[in-house]
C-alpha cells in the first residue's frame, strides 16, 4: 500500500463500513470529512478528535499538540484537554524523548490545554517518532455550532497561507536538500512557521459568530455563521476542500491564483518538486460560509489573514489553474511530504 492517508474509497471499505453502529449518545461519529466526534453528556457536549504525527521527526512534539487541537477548533470550540502518546524508535535517546515531551508541554501551555494522560514507549517496530494526540473540548448548549455541512453557494475562506506545516517540516528536517536551491532567508522564515500552526484563534472567532437568523438546531444550539470548517492537514488545501465538499454531498470550484502562498513555500516546493496545494498545512483553516463578508471582517479585525479561494457548487470538483484553465480536482492522495 502507498504511504500516507488511505484514499476515501479505502477508508470507507477497509475501516468505516466495518465499524459498529454508534449509540444514540453519539451525535456525530466517524465518517469521511468528519474529524471530530460529538457525544451527548446531557447538559454538555464532548467534542473529541485524534491525530498522529508520522513525518514530523524531531519536531513531532510541537506538531502533535496542534493537529488534534486544530480539529476541535474547526468545530468553533476551544480545546481544554489532550491525551499524548509517544512511540519512540529504539535508536532514540532519553534526550530525544525529553525534547519531544518538552515541545508538547510548551505548545500545550501556550494554548491553555491540559495534557491529562497518554502513553510512552520505545518500540523497534517504528523507524522514527510516532506521536498521537487526542484532544477534547466541552461545551454547553448555548454555544453556537456550525451547521455541520457546507451549502451550495457558500464561499470557501482560507486563513493564513497554504503549505505552512510542510514548509516548516522541510526547513527543520530537510534543510540539506534545500541549501543551494532556496535562500537562507526563506529557509529561516519557514523555520518560524511553527508559530503559525495553531488555528485555535480563528476557529474560535469564526465559530462564535452567531448566524444572522439566530436559528437553532434540534439539540438547542444556536447555529454559527459558518456552516463547516476544516483544518488543512495531509492532502493540503486541495485535499481538504475536496473532503469538505464530499462530506457535504456537494461539489467545489477553487481558484488557484486566489490561494495565498508565501515565497518561502513556493521556493521550498520548487526545490523539492512538491505541489504546495497538496502539501500538509496545519495552521490553515478552511471555512464554508454564506456570510463571507461578516466572517472576513471579524477575522481581519483580529489581525488574522484570510481570503476567499472558491465556492461550493451543486456538483463537480474543479479548480482554475494559474493560466485560467478549469481542470478536474482529484480526490485526496498521499501528501507531498512523503516524497522526501
Amino acid at each position: 500500500m502507498k504511504t500516507g492517508k488511505l484514499t476515501n474509497e479505502q477508508l470507507k471499505s477497509l475501516v468505516l463500513d466495518r465499524l459498529p453502529k454508534c449509540s444514540p449518545a453519539t451525535l456525530v461519529g466517524a465518517s469521511i470529512g468528519a474529524d471530530c466526534a460529538w457525544l451527548n453528556l446531557g447538559d454538555k457536549i464532548l467534542v473529541s478528535s485524534s491525530d498522529p504525527i508520522t513525518a514530523g521527526g524531531m519536531q513531532s512534539g510541537t506538531l502533535a499538540i496542534h493537529v488534534s487541537c486544530n480539529d476541535i477548533a474547526s468545530c468553533g470550540i476551544r480545546p481544554s484537554g489532550i491525551l499524548f502518546v509517544v512511540i519512540a524508535p529504539s535508536s532514540a535517546t532519553e534526550d530525544d524523548i525529553v525534547t519531544i515531551v518538552d515541545q508538547a508541554s510548551a505548545e500545550a501551555s501556550k494554548l491553555g490545554v491540559d495534557i491529562v494522560g497518554g502513553h510512552t514507549e520505545v518500540s523497534d517496530t517504528v523507524n522514527d517518532f510516532v506521536v498521537i494526540t487526542t484532544a477534547f473540548g466541552i461545551i454547553d448548549k448555548s454555544h453556537p455550532v456550525p451547521l455541520g455541512k457546507a451549502k451550495s453557494g457558500d464561499k470557501l475562506i482560507l486563513t493564513k497561507k497554504c503549505g505552512i506545516e510542510g514548509s516548516y517540516i522541510a526547513s527543520m528536517e530537510h534543510r540539506q536538500k534545500l541549501e543551494g536551491k532556496v535562500s537562507d532567508i526563506l529557509i529561516n522564515e519557514a523555520a518560524k512557521y511553527n508559530q503559525l500552526i495553531s488555528v485555535v484563534p480563528e476557529g474560535e472567532i469564526a465559530g462564535g459568530i452567531i448566524n444572522k437568523d439566530f436559528s437553532k438546531n434540534e439539540n438547542g444550539f444556536y447555529y454559527s455563521a459558518v456552516n463547516l470548517m476544516h483544518d488543512v492537514t495531509e492532502g493540503g488545501v486541495f485535499g481538504a476542500a475536496y473532503e469538505m465538499a464530499h462530506f457535504s454531498n456537494l461539489g467545489v470550484r477553487l481558484v488557484q491564483n486566489d490561494i495565498a502562498i508565501s515565497d518561502a513555500t513556493i521556493e521550498i516546493c520548487r526545490a523539492l518538486d512538491w505541489n504546495p496545494y497538496r502539501l500538509i498545512s496545519s495552521g490553515s483553516l478552511l471555512i464554508a460560509t454564506s456570510e463571507a463578508d461578516r466572517v472576513l471582517d471579524k477575522l481581519h479585525s483580529s489581525n488574522i489573514e484570510a481570503c476567499i479561494i472558491g465556492e461550493f457548487v451543486d456538483s463537480g470538483f474543479t479548480y482554475v489553474d494559474e493560466l485560467g484553465n478549469e481542470l478536474e480536482l482529484d480526490p485526496p492522495a498521499a501528501d507531498e511530504i512523503y516524497k522526501v
